[in-house]
């Protein structure tokens, strides 16, 4: 329901005997946004103008969102969880990016009552696997190495939640206890990375003598790492941890208010600039003008957990964040929507490519960021992680409604194209391990170009097939 479930995909029965030659299902056009603040007419005159203004400035305010405020709680959070870069990737991050559409699943279940269409999960999972892949290859200068361990356990996760939602819709009912096993999918793959540690090292030992990438792991992991803290009195230091089996970081010696960044490794401090001081480059200065009455709004409204007054509220930036992450989004992909009804772009294309994207800002943005600091197994971790938390996002609705509130019956979705769909998003985690593997394991220009070839590829088979052009979905949008 990724998209938000944006839009109900209702495939109706043949048209009645005065249209008996054509036998073409429709598909009913349903705007589940406001109309905007101007006509139809106005916005084919110029008025459009204005909200493709809108949706760049939105751009804007989800990385400054992600960068500011959401990635330096994250940090904060792995560093007092102990987490590892991949599986704080994995997790929170994929969490936090990925609040939008949890947001918009309740929505699509509780209020617009929305199906899961094709358009829908085949969009946005080939997006994020493929699409985002590709955007922190070609706007990251920095070659980011890659572990074989944690791109391997997340694809398998998101294979098998996946299996799991595609069985589960194939009789176009959801019963409780269908909603209810994917939560516990997702229980177990938070449990296997609550081990990740001891499985990586189980499996690094089993498998490193045939496997190269597990032999590079090893001696990666045999690397103690180094960890950039700071003291009130003495100022930054150097200080090695090791880590346990649980994954938890074990201090070998007791250095208070020891604070690792994941994004520049730089220290906290009590003086940390402010985010109203103008930048020195002319660009930057403009763009910082700019962006003033966004960076205004957050400041007065979450706290800056960079700066050791307010470093205790970690928590309270993370949830305020991601909550401004999901408002901002909401704005992007209904301006989205609007450019795309009055350019006349089809409901089924607009959700393989233009809402696809727009509900995935926050993790491209969120990946790519982490991404040009190097630190390639969180941007991997959270490109899947993310779709495995979009099952989620799906159990949750479903369980609450079969369970608690509609207990006398299944929800009603639709299936249509579900071969198509389990195909395509199978070849897609086949393609993007394959691709990081003949690449040597790494994010750099060369895998983004790969990528993104592969998602334009898949995209515009997605299209042709939501047409009716190839294959056998002879749909077409109801008139009015």
């Amino acid at each position: 329901m990724r998209a938000g479930a944006r839009r109900a995909l209702l495939v109706l029965l043949a048209l009645g005997a005065g249209a008996a030659e054509n036998r073409t299902g429709c598909i009913l056009p349903s705007s589940e946004f406001p109309e905007g603040f101007f006509t139809p007419q106005e916005r084919r005159d110029g008025g459009i103008v204005i909200y493709v203004i809108i949706i760049l400035y939105m751009f804007l305010a989800v990385s400054i969102v992600c960068d500011d405020y959401f990635l330096p709680s994250l940090e904060i959070i792995s560093e007092c969880l102990g987490l590892s870069q991949d599986v704080a990737g994995a997790t929170f991050m994929a969490a936090g990016s990925s609040a939008p559409e949890l947001v918009t699943a309740f929505l699509g279940v509780f209020v617009t009552k929305g199906d899961i269409g094709i358009s829908t999960i085949l969009g946005s999972a080939i997006y994020n696997l493929l699409g985002i892949c590709a955007a922190c290859g070609l706007l990251s200068s920095v070659v980011s190495r890659l572990s074989c361990w944690p791109l391997f356990r997340d694809c398998l996760a998101y294979t098998i939640s996946v299996a799991a939602v595609l069985a589960m819709i194939a009789d176009n009912t959801i019963y409780w206890y269908e909603s209810a096993s994917l939560l516990l999918i997702y229980g177990c793959y938070i449990l296997v990375l609550c081990f990740d540690i001891k499985i990586n090292q189980y499996l690094m030992k089993k498998f490193s003598p045939c496997c190269t990438c597990f032999t590079k792991a090893m001696e990666a992991n045999g690397e103690q790492q180094p960890l950039v803290g700071w003291r009130e009195e003495s100022g930054p230091l150097i200080h090695q941890r090791s880590r346990t089996d649980s994954g938890i970081f074990q201090d070998e010696q007791d250095y208070p208010q020891l604070s690792t960044s994941l994004h520049g490794l730089h220290e906290i401090s009590e003086d940390h600039p402010s985010v109203f001081t103008m930048p020195e480059a002319d660009m930057k200065r403009i763009l910082w003008v700019l962006s003033l009455p966004i960076i205004t709004l957050l400041y007065l409204t979450v706290p800056d957990c960079r700066r050791q007054f307010w470093r205790n509220w970690f928590m309270v930036t993370f949830l305020v964040s991601a909550a401004w992450i999901s408002a901002i989004t909401y704005v992007l992909v209904w301006m989205v929507t609007i450019v795309g009804e009055t350019l006349g772009i089809p409901e089924s294309v607009m959700g393989l490519t233009l809402l696809a994207a727009g509900t995935s800002v926050p993790d491209t943005v969120a990946s790519v960021l982490v991404a040009r600091k190097g630190n390639g197994d969180m941007a991997m971790s959270n490109i899947v992680g993310s779709n495995v938390f979009d099952m989620l996002c799906l159990g949750i609705p479903w369980f609450i409604k079969t369970a608690f509130m509609n207990t006398s019956g299944p929800i009603e979705v639709n299936s249509s194209g579900l071969t198509y769909t389990a195909i395509s998003l199978v070849c897609s985690v086949v393609f993007i391990l394959l691709a990081v593997h003949l690449n040597g394991w790494k994010i750099d220009q060369k895998l983004g170009a790969i990528c993104l070839v592969l998602y334009l590829v898949f995209t515009t088979l997605s299209i042709l097939y939501e047409l009716g052009i190839i294959g056998n979905n002879p749909t077409r949008v109801c008139g009015n």
